[in-house]
């Protein structure tokens, strides 16, 4: 993501973790974010995303977000464990593979 990619996300996680969910739609995906207890998992299907989510993994990504909108590099990457599809979660922002 670039750093107003961050910002759209984080507000639409923020929102998500204050009503309990929140639709993001980004280039022709739409993003569902959805607060639910014991959940960390990345659904992905052609057109939409859906992010189930506990409360504390939605606070860890949002701290790690607002470090990323906050730093005076504005480039980098956290590392997050979540179940499903992956391991682990990479959230990037500036920066190009």
């Amino acid at each position: 993501m670039d750093t107003d990619g961050v910002t759209t996300f984080l507000s639409a996680l923020v929102r998500a973790r204050q009503q309990g969910s929140s639709r993001l739609e980004v280039e022709g995906a739409v993003h569902d974010l959805l607060i639910e207890p014991d959940a960390a998992d990345i659904e992905l299907h052609d057109d939409r995303v859906v992010w189930r989510l506990d409360n504390a993994k939605a606070t860890e990504i949002i701290e790690l977000l607002r470090a990323m909108t906050q730093g005076t590099t504005r480039a980098g990457h956290y590392y997050v464990d979540i179940s499903t599809p992956a391991e682990t979660l990479v959230l990037s922002c500036n920066e190009h593979v």
